[in-house]
């Protein structure tokens, strides 16, 4: 079952109360409990149950982890009224001493978005000298001791209001309040400044009110806020441009012209309004809106998407009235853009520095720092006199223009620029609009080369079609300035270690550090890109994200290099003959290989990549484990940031990084200079790359997205399995339309639809003695609207047995009746409801096979150190042949290597993280739907084996479905296949099927003979099949008899190999009849090369095991060598018959 995340708290506790308490049990009782339902209590009882809930818990009410529980009852039983509410609460009743194996869901508090950052964070700096943060959190501390009370708005979509939500609890601060962005969201702030205040804090103690938000925020607060009065409004609003994109890709971005336009509304009723920019001028006008002498509502702008967030080098706030306007460029331009202090503006500012010097000398910028008052004589006084252009760039939501361009065009006509008045013209950005690097290095040239109006469409067309040449910006950052880029997973090493190295070079007197975060919560379930610029002093002021783009970082270190490497291009991000640094247990070049595509190799050793590899994790696990041993468990750092430590270590040398506290412990330092391994990149350069695997490599997304400005951690969704009363599975049915939950839908947990079907035929086709079963299924469709195509295949979800669930949970102590709830990886933002034993048979394959990546996890785990020490070995290098022993010889389960290392004791949360989902198994649907109607039919041989020290194994999904009765529900879904009828009926078609490979063809020759009964022509039909015994394995033999005298089969050839001395397969029947073969199949051939109707060529299409392919497509190429081609010739062909999938092979 899905929820959505979501806080529901008024939901909740409106579901505390009597009527719908009532009807929360009695849906929870029906759905999961298969109670028969006790009746409605009146709602006077329910109240006083709801009253006597507050006083005392009734003995027997809790469980042994204080956790209510409904009780048990007969179906005359009268439920006790406290149940109807105190039940449906979910709230553990007392502290509990220990935490049970799977952690308690607090159902009130943990299904919402407004989860608080870490505290980590939001640790403050001093504002009296120079600090190393982000602009974002010093102007939050400024508004903190500068205010009376804080309104926060939306805080965890934009990170901002975090820091003074963080503080609230402090009792000499500001009263922080809370709200939500919606209509009229401005209305407690006019209500609270016309001197209500609040029940907490009147109004009047500390009178500035300051509102944090964003431009949603502010559009929303905006005609509450038009009604305020102008004078003695003590008010500031901080305006934070991030928005997410909800109506497109959820990318961050800053939407300016829903800020602007409500802004300016606002100013031209009294409000100042400022803009700023970069970092340093967004804390000093922070700082100026609380400083100033004359106390009217105040508008800061700032860019909230970037420069908020960039941590550097910033200086003590400056106080000072800000400069309305200014100019940067040449001393006698003839075109200078007008744009308001915005991130467009900054990126033009620093790109002005990539144009030639000849074209730099004819183009400046003036940005708008004071929006409103507006000063038509300031931009006067600004502008050089032998300016003939002005280009007004802002974002609008009007075509022609916003208020910026009115504005300047006013000035323009009203004398106040000139008597000679420049001419004016608009370039509108659309709301959120960014344009790149090379976009506004295009856009700046032509507006050298013309001073006509222009159209930005061709500009951005011109722009994708070329790569516009930009400067190395990064040089003018400071003298040998270095760009480190970091990939990798929020909760890996790569962003805390990226922190560790930025802290160190600031401290080791680096003036020009710079970092940035930019996080994907939906990338390999959150992946961060974090940005850092070294160098010695600061130099030229460039926009992060402009310093940040493809082919510019000297290092690029990526972390969970299998996972992100597999679905992004990020490689691209370092620079010709740069280094990359993988984060990953490979220890030399055949591993490393492995981690990376033919393509990607081939293009490492092209651009002359250093490539180094560091295995953090096993480095510090090592560390850790010498700590413990001498220490004890308890003591020591955790794994995690032991293994940034190692990472920032092993990379010192290479940042010039001289002290720091990772380099003062020798026993780290040692092992992390050891750690960095370079490798060799022999033969990369003339690896193979296929069509495929080219084709692969670039179907790759090119970029990291940049959706949120926190780490994945930080959503309410609960990212851990965790405990919950029935009341959670209640409210979920309850309100589905806020949750989110289909409760139609089979298995709302999986992408593709399913279907609820049931077995109707279960039929042994092989006799009890063979040591082989092979089965017929037929499942009834009837109301499911399932339908199918000839040659699909039919997906069924099977389960794990029963015995060994139930088996595997008394093992390992667990309740199979609890309920917990995990988040869905489907459908990221929700969460499921389940039983602990429902979660172990249906969901998780823990009789599958492990990857070595489960050995690894479990390692971090056991508490014995033998254990750990074996585990290591087993997924390291070293053990490679033991794990293929485990995994191909003894093919081990995971529940067997949790047998095999009995200290772990895991949670349903480490499961349900580390053992991969049951997926379901296809098989080819051997039945033509206009044939058998309402009903799928399967051919399924039963697999098994026994390993070499003689444990016996199933196949998990056969085992499933061999033992299913008559009447049992399955759950299935489609998938497509390339196994289709040709497009024309009388095309021969060729079927050769081994063993159960006959299932799709028993397809084909029910809807060729479907279509003959119906009066239509059909074309030839050959079919070989082959098996070990006739007397066996003759699989549907009657049916194809009859096939054959009916005319439907032309030819039948069938190939036992096992019922004569000398062994006979269906490709040496293919040989014998190779002449016809190639009539059907290259009938050109046979007609003197004349043109053939395609109705006349024919398809050979294959099922079964891969083993016999070579020779198969041998006999065929022997064929046509036979009627006079070359082997040349005949190759080709049969590469032709491919391409025109006219030769297509189901194998496995």
């Amino acid at each position: 079952m899905a929820s959505k995340s979501s806080a529901l708290n008024g939901a909740a506790l409106f579901a505390g109360g009597a009527f719908v308490g009532t009807s929360l049990y009695t849906l929870a009782r029906s759905y999961l409990a298969n109670k028969k339902t006790p009746p409605n209590d009146e709602s006077s009882s329910a109240r006083k149950a709801l009253e006597a809930a507050t006083l005392a818990k009734p003995e027997g009410a809790v469980d042994d982890q204080g956790l209510y529980v409904a009780p048990s009852s007969t179906p005359n039983d009268a439920l006790h009224p406290l149940y109807n509410v105190a039940g449906v609460m979910g709230i553990p009743y007392e502290a509990r001493p220990a935490l049970p194996v799977v952690p308690t869901l607090d159902t009130h508090a943990d299904l919402g978005f407004d989860t608080p950052a870490p505290v980590s964070q939001l640790d403050p700096v001093s504002l009296d000298k120079t600090s190393f943060c982000a602009s974002l959190l010093a102007m939050e501390m400024l508004v903190w001791a500068n205010s009376g009370t804080v309104f926060t708005y939306e805080s965890a979509v934009t990170g901002f209001g975090n820091y003074c939500e963080a503080q609230a609890p402090s009792a000499d601060g500001p009263q922080v309040l809370c709200m939500q962005t919606r209509a009229g969201a401005g209305q407690a702030i006019a209500g609270f400044l016309a001197g209500e205040g609040s029940a907490a804090r009147p109004a009047g103690a500390r009178t500035t009110v300051s509102v944090l938000t964003n431009a949603e925020g502010l559009l929303a607060m905006g005609p509450a806020l038009a009604d305020l009065p102008i004078d003695g409004t003590d008010l500031v609003v901080h305006v934070s441009g991030a928005s997410q994109a909800t109506q497109d890709d959820l990318s961050v971005r800053n939407d300016y012209a829903s800020a602007l336009s409500t802004a300016v509304m606002l100013g031209d009723l009294g409000f100042e309004v400022l803009l700023s920019a970069t970092p340093q001028e967004s804390v000093d006008m922070t700082k100026y809106a609380y400083d100033r002498t004359t106390k009217k509502p105040l508008v800061h702008i700032f860019d909230g998407a970037y420069a908020a967030c960039e941590r550097r080098l910033l200086a003590p706030p400056s106080a000072s009235v800000p400069e309305p306007l200014a100019y940067t460029g040449p001393a006698s331009p003839e075109t200078v853009l007008v744009m308001p202090n915005s991130t467009q503006s900054y990126h033009a500012r620093a790109l002005l520095l990539s144009l030639p010097t000849e074209l730099r000398k004819k183009v400046g910028v003036v940005t708008v720092r004071v929006l409103r008052p507006w000063s038509a004589e300031a931009l006067g006084q600004v502008l050089p006199r032998s300016v003939k252009t002005l280009r007004v760039v802002e974002e609008a939501l009007a075509a022609w223009g916003g208020a910026l361009y009115a504005d300047v065009l006013e000035a323009a006509l009203s004398g106040a620029l000139g008597d000679t008045a420049p001419a004016v013209q608009s370039i509108v950005l659309a709301p959120g609009q960014e344009l790149d690097a090379c976009a506004w290095v295009e856009l700046l040239q032509k507006l050298v080369q013309t001073s006509e109006p222009i159209a930005l469409g061709p500009i951005l067309e011109a722009s994708a079609r070329r790569s516009a040449k930009v400067v190395d910006l990064l040089a003018l950052t400071g003298p040998q300035a270095q760009l480190v880029t970091f990939f990798g997973a929020d909760s890996g090493s790569t962003p805390a270690a990226a922190a560790l190295i930025a802290d160190a070079l600031v401290a080791n007197k680096a003036a020009g550090v710079r970092m940035l975060s930019r996080y994907d919560n939906y990338a390999a379930e959150g992946a961060v890109r974090t940005d850092l610029v070294v160098s010695e002093r600061q130099g030229a002021e460039i926009p992060m994200e402009v310093l940040a783009r493809d082919a510019q970082s000297h290092v690029v270190v990526i972390g969970e290099p299998a996972t992100l490497l597999r679905s992004y291009r990020l490689l691209e991000a370092v620079r010709p003959q740069g280094t990359l640094v993988l984060l990953a247990s490979a220890s030399n070049a055949d591993e490393v290989a492995g981690l990376l595509s033919p393509a990607d190799l081939q293009w490492l050793a092209r651009q002359q990549v250093r490539v180094c590899v560091v295995d953090a994790q096993g480095v510090a696990q090592s560390l850790l484990e010498s700590v413990q041993s001498s220490k004890g468990k308890s003591d020591g750092p955790s794994l995690a940031d032991l293994a940034a430590s190692v990472v920032a270590a092993s990379m010192a040398k290479m940042l010039h990084v001289r002290h720091a506290p990772f380099l003062q412990d020798p026993a780290l330092f040692q092992a992390s200079s050891r750690a960095l391994l370079d490798i060799a990149k022999d033969g990369w350069a003339d690896v193979t790359v296929s069509d495929e695997d080219a084709e692969a490599a670039n179907a790759r997304a090119a970029h990291l997205a940049y959706n949120n400005v926190r780490p994945h951690t930080s959503s309410g969704a609960p990212r851990e399995v965790t405990r919950a009363s029935w009341a959670l599975a209640a409210w979920q049915l309850l309100f589905h339309e806020a949750y989110a939950t289909d409760a139609a839908a089979l298995r709302p947990d999986l992408q593709e639809k399913t279907y609820h079907v049931t077995v109707s035929v279960n039929k042994r086709l092989t006799p009890l003695e063979y040591d082989r079963n092979l089965f017929h299924m037929e499942l009834d469709t009837t109301g499911t609207g399932l339908k199918y195509e000839v040659g699909e295949a039919l997906g069924v979800h099977g389960w794990n047995d029963d015995d060994e669930v139930m088996d595997f949970i008394r093992w390992s102590g667990y309740n199979p009746e609890e309920l917990v709830c995990a988040p869905s990886v489907t459908h990221p933002g929700t969460i499921e409801t389940r039983t602990v034993y429902q979660t172990l048979q249906q969901n998780l394959d823990i009789f599958g096979k492990p990857p070595k990546s489960f050995f690894e996890a479990l390692g971090k785990v056991v508490a014995s150190q033998d254990e750990a020490r074996w585990i290591r070995f087993i997924s390291s290098a070293e053990g490679a042949s033991t794990f293929k022993m485990l995994s191909e010889s003894e093919t081990v389960t995971y529940v067997d290597v949790l047998h095999m290392f009995p200290t772990a004791r895991v949670s349903m949360n480490w499961l349900t993280q580390n053992v991969e989902p049951i997926k379901p198994r296809h098989y080819s649907i051997a039945s033509a739907q206009v044939a058998v109607g309402d009903s799928v039919h399967l051919l399924i041989v039963t697999v098994d084996w026994k390993t070499p020290r003689g444990s016996l194994r199933y196949g998990q999904c056969t085992r499933y479905l061999s033992r299913l009765r008559p009447g049992t529900k399955v759950t299935v879904s489609i998938k497509p296949s390339v196994m289709k009828l040709p497009p024309h009926d009388t095309q021969p078609i060729i079927m050769a099927g081994l063993g159960t490979g006959a299932a799709p063809f028993r397809a084909f020759l029910q809807a060729r003979d479907y279509q003959r009964r119906q009066g239509k022509p059909i074309g030839p039909m050959y079919y070989y099949f082959g098996s070990r015994h006739r007397a066996m394995e003759y699989l549907y033999g009657e049916e194809l008899e009859a096939y054959l005298a009916d005319g439907v089969l032309t030819h039948l050839g069938l190939a036992f190999s096992r019922d004569q001395k000398k062994k006979v397969y269906i490709q040496h029947k293919i040989v014998e009849d190779g002449k016809q073969l190639t009539e059907y199949l290259v009938p050109e051939l046979a007609s003197n090369n004349k043109s053939v109707d395609d109705s006349q060529r024919g398809i050979f299409t294959l099922c079964g095991p891969v083993w016999p392919v070579p020779d198969i497509q041998e006999a065929l190429v022997t064929a046509f060598i036979e009627h006079g081609w070359t082997r040349e010739q005949a190759e080709a062909k049969i590469t032709e018959l491919k391409d025109d999938e006219r030769y297509v092979l189901e194998v496995y």
